[in-house]
């Protein structure tokens, strides 16, 4: 199995690009942030703010050997008591495969056909902006319901997701 992950060296270079004039002018007005899930899964996120307060995401992950994909819609609130936190409500709907070549989930004993699994999604989560930087970092829970009969509620998925906005 191939992994890949960020190097020491490139995640050094994020945090000293993050720190530079620009990225500070730029910090509490950026659209568009990316990055790097790991928890339940592994995969990315890309989230993109449609108004002040709300933001539509895409999250892509891999999960027993098969990859996942969904598309949320979040409400976030300022935590005011701790500058640069905010807590995030939403939901939208999700998409997974699996292939018999390769992903066994768990709910077949030996995988000779392929499985999708489809369905609805919910995410409650904490995101925390280091300060004067465009780097942040958030833990969501997202439940999922699926609407094929035999993986129903999908309850443990949790992540860390540090993010690079812009």
């Amino acid at each position: 199995m191939k992994t890949t992950f960020l190097s020491p060296s490139a995640i050094l270079l994020m945090v000293l690009i993050s720190f530079s004039p620009i990225a500070k002018a730029q910090q509490g007005y950026y659209n568009t942030m990316v990055g790097i899930r790991a928890g339940t899964s592994i995969g990315g996120s890309v989230k993109r703010f449609v108004t002040d307060n709300s933001a539509v995401e895409l999250m892509v992950f891999n999960r027993w050997k098969g990859w996942n994909a969904a598309l949320l819609y979040e409400y976030h609130m300022d935590i005011r008591e701790f500058r640069g936190m905010e807590w995030y409500l939403g939901g939208g709907g999700h998409y997974g495969k699996w292939t018999k070549e390769k992903g066994e989930p768990p709910w077949v004993y030996k995988s000779t056909q392929d499985y999708e699994a489809y369905g609805i999604d919910f995410v409650a989560g904490l995101e925390y902006n280091f300060y004067n930087t465009n780097i942040y970092l958030s833990l969501d829970w997202k439940p999922a319901y699926n609407f094929v009969d035999f993986t129903k509620l999908w309850w443990d998925e949790a992540a860390f997701t540090l993010k690079y906005s812009f």
